[in-house]
């Protein structure tokens, strides 16, 4: 596999910026005591995958994140594995011309069942829809030229094995793209993100604290990481 370069991206605004934080800061305090279990949160992503497009569109679109996952899913090319898919808000962004295979995946049946119902938007792409942890592949080492993983790395039960479990699959030469949230480089703000996390867990199965540079980190063999900050960080890794 080779070396992988992470670029930062910023350029969310200000609108966009004060809309997260009202979305993220300005609920109830849960009744939650503790932290849901993998089988909890898998049940969480069943529950949102009805209403998950209709609730985070507007919020991807003020924020910029519709242009950076096309930025990162055009740069998916031969046997392609797309992990944590959710509804398939990635698959229009994928290259006929470049993507040879793709193989989808989510361990929530009804997330996966709504990008299945998206499966036209691939323009022709062949492709496989398999329910699967992403922990717990079965494929065989070296399968696919690329993997992609679009705001996944919050929602692993234990994030550094899954990636190395990503790293595993994938050809000598390919490259593991993902395009992550978490912690937030400004202190205040990241105390705002600890304060809500029990909260936000339990409404979208999601860690938006996490640090998520370290953990690619640990990993991954070479990253050069230029700069991103804007609540909670997004990093897009190539």
């Amino acid at each position: 596999m080779s070396k992988h370069t992470a670029l930062g991206l910023a350029g969310a605004t200000a609108f966009g910026g004060a809309c997260f934080l009202f979305y993220v800061f300005s609920k109830k305090p849960p009744s939650q005591s503790s932290f849901p279990s993998e089988q909890e949160r898998k049940a969480i992503f069943d529950k949102n995958a009805v209403t998950w497009d209709g609730g985070i569109g507007l919020d991807e679109a003020l924020l910029g994140i519709r242009s950076l996952r096309k930025q990162l899913v055009t740069r998916a090319q031969g046997d392609v594995l797309e992990v944590a898919a959710g509804t398939g808000r990635n698959f229009r962004f994928y290259d006929p011309a470049k993507v040879k295979s793709l193989v989808v995946t989510d361990f929530s049946r009804l997330m996966l069942r709504k990008a299945l119902e998206k499966k036209e938007a691939l323009r022709g792409i062949p492709a496989e829809f398999k329910l699967q942890n992403s922990a717990k592949m079965k494929f065989p080492d070296e399968s696919f030229d690329a993997v992609v993983d679009t705001f996944g790395v919050c929602s692993y039960e234990k994030p550094v094995e899954t990636l190395q479990e990503l790293k595993r699959v994938i050809k000598p030469g390919g490259a593991l793209l993902l395009l992550e949230h978490g912690e937030s480089s400004w202190i205040y703000f990241q105390k705002k993100l600890e304060r809500s996390l029990l909260r936000h867990v339990w409404k979208f199965g999601c860690y938006h604290n996490r640090p998520i540079r370290q953990l690619v980190n640990d990993v991954c063999d070479t990253q050069t990481f230029l700069h991103t900050a804007i609540f909670t960080d997004i990093y897009i890794y190539i």
